[in-house]
């Protein structure tokens, strides 16, 4: 509630109740109570001062945006912030409702958004927000985009898979693969080459069991990969395949 309250774009707060809700937010992820033995109890605040410092710039910054402009000066401020989980699950929420705006990619048409810049700094800095992140970036390519034009449209989903492709290098490996071979029959499949060219020029044997087995039927599949293969079979498609079946048996 205190994290909907302070990271809403629609949440209105007067001020006499905005310094109150940050100290408690602030509190309560930063405050840990310690023992020592022949001393009791003690709280432990050291943290929570730069908590409360960190939650109060981002929360101003976002109550006054206006456009993707007015943020831009302070990406340095956003950067360093978003260091403390909490600033960074709250970040996480603002982009979630702000992005879901139905005029919002219509109207923001940079490459790569600077919402979704903060999504890559929050999955470079706390792995525990990784579903989270996927979750919003699965929610936001599986929208039709309709109003966009078609060209548009698949850059917008590439750029997203560049995302999802981020959270994979960080560690997020499964919950990727495994979302993105449902997709096959209802990807354009562009971005499925586009996916699997990115993937196999970040990845490199030894692979687990489980990895090869969701992502080798995707790289086997003709209709994905048969443009990205060459006559001599020293491509990056031919080389994954001949790993799997010289390393694994039956790896599907």
């Amino acid at each position: 509630l205190l994290l909907d309250a302070l990271y809403n774009p629609s949440s209105k707060i007067g001020s006499e109740h905005k310094t109150k809700y940050i100290y408690l937010l602030a509190y309560s992820v930063s405050v840990v109570e310690t023992h020592r033995r022949g001393k009791g109890r003690r709280l432990n605040k050291e943290e929570l001062k730069t908590t409360t410092q960190a939650i109060e710039k981002t929360h101003s910054l976002f109550a006054s945006y206006k456009s993707s402009s007015d943020l831009i000066a302070e990406v340095a401020t956003l950067f360093t912030s978003i260091k403390f989980p909490v600033v960074a699950m709250g970040i996480l929420h603002w982009v979630d409702l702000t992005v879901s705006e139905p005029n919002f990619f219509k109207l923001n048409t940079d490459h790569t958004p600077l919402h979704l810049v903060l999504v890559d700094e929050v999955v470079s800095n706390h792995p525990l927000l990784h579903q989270r992140a996927l979750d919003l970036l699965i929610r936001l390519f599986e929208d039709s985009y309709n109003d966009l034009d078609v060209l548009v449209r698949l850059e917008l989903k590439k750029m997203l898979l560049d995302r999802m492709l981020h959270l994979l290098h960080r560690g997020c490996v499964i919950p990727v693969v495994s979302f993105i071979t449902k997709c096959v029959d209802n990807t354009d499949m562009s971005l499925l080459r586009h996916f699997v060219t990115e993937l196999l020029d970040m990845i490199a044997p030894p692979y687990t069991v489980e990895f090869v087995q969701l992502l080798l039927p995707l790289i086997e599949n003709k209709a994905v990969t048969d443009t990205l293969r060459t006559s001599d079979g020293k491509d990056p498609v031919s080389e994954f395949i001949n790993h799997c079946q010289a390393n694994f048996v039956n790896p599907t």
